[in-house]
């Protein structure tokens, strides 16, 4: 047992029970969080194929001086790429860990598989919450950095 399923802070209830109708649901949940995470993880790898390949396409083609943009900018752009794809993986891991854990707990009627596939879930939306605070956070910097860049531009320009 999980750490985090024996030591919850509130109280349980005697007993919880699933309706066939919940049950329904909650297989149907399952496979379709199987396949998108399936389906994010073979996007993830294709897209990781591209950048790759594009970071050793630009990196053999010699540019010219005239041009804007150099094979190592393209480089140090694609390993950031690959980063960040690598990155993207851990909710789609807790997207699938939820989705079949789902289906055991439905196919065994197993209250410890259900706990854990809803520990995974809620891993997911936990990460996908802090990623978008994060993103806001940075949007809202930026608005403030380019609003007084503006506004230094301006007074520089008068």
């Amino acid at each position: 047992m999980e750490v985090g399923i024996q030591n919850s802070s509130f109280q349980e209830p005697a007993d919880i029970k699933l309706s066939p109708a919940g049950l329904s649901f909650l297989a149907s949940a399952a496979k379709w969080a199987i396949f998108l995470a399936i389906l994010c993880f073979i996007l993830i790898g294709l897209s990781a194929i591209t950048m790759i390949s594009l970071m050793f396409g630009a990196s053999a083609l010699s540019l010219d001086q005239g041009e804007y943009i150099s094979a190592s900018t393209i480089s140090t752009f694609g390993i950031l790429y690959l980063l960040m794809m690598a990155f993207s993986c851990l909710p789609i891991y807790f997207l699938y860990n939820f989705g079949s854990k789902a289906k055991k707990a439905v196919e065994n009627r197993d209250s410890i598989q259900l706990e854990l596939c809803l520990e995974a879930l809620k891993k997911h939306y936990k990460f996908i919450g802090i990623i978008a605070i994060i993103t806001i956070g940075f949007n809202f910097l930026g608005l403030v950095v380019g609003v007084i860049l503006g506004i230094s531009d301006a007074i520089a320009g008068v």
